[in-house]
């Protein structure tokens, strides 16, 4: 896995951990939206923002939240997770983003992480996106 290093959220100094992990999920399964919903609550310190169904939605929500993390899911309606990923980080480019996906293709991790994504997870990869939720609360960034 490839990670890019960024300051901690443009604010927070390196080694000092957030006080609140504000999270925005955007996938258009609400399968997927309740189970990141219930494997978040149980990580003291995030907070779940907001929960958005299609990348339209992701993009106003992610705007009007501000979070410090957004898990994005490729395939969306209105628009892709990619589409959503390009624009947000035009605007903000500290704001960490996973896309949390079911295709493994490396022909689109590669375009994801080109496109300024900071992680490509499969959506198996539950438990690697909890860590890195734990990461950005301890203060941590990984090169």
């Amino acid at each position: 896995m490839r990670f890019r290093q960024t300051p901690l959220f443009g604010k927070a100094a390196e080694g000092v951990g957030l006080k609140e992990l504000q999270i925005v999920i955007a996938d258009d399964s609400i399968l997927i939206r309740e189970l990141l919903e219930r494997a978040l609550a149980r990580l003291e310190g995030c907070s779940l923002v907001g929960m958005a169904a299609d990348g339209r939605e992701a993009i106003n929500m992610i705007r009007a939240l501000k979070p410090n993390l957004i898990v994005l899911d490729i395939t969306m309606p209105h628009r892709s997770g990619i589409q959503v990923l390009r624009e947000i980080r035009k605007e903000d480019p500290e704001t960490a983003i996973i896309m949390f996906t079911a295709d493994p293709s490396t022909v689109l991790r590669e375009v994801c992480l080109e496109a300024g994504a900071d992680y490509y997870l499969g959506k198996s990869e539950l438990a690697e996106l909890i860590e890195i939720c734990r990461e950005k609360l301890n203060g941590y960034q990984e090169v």
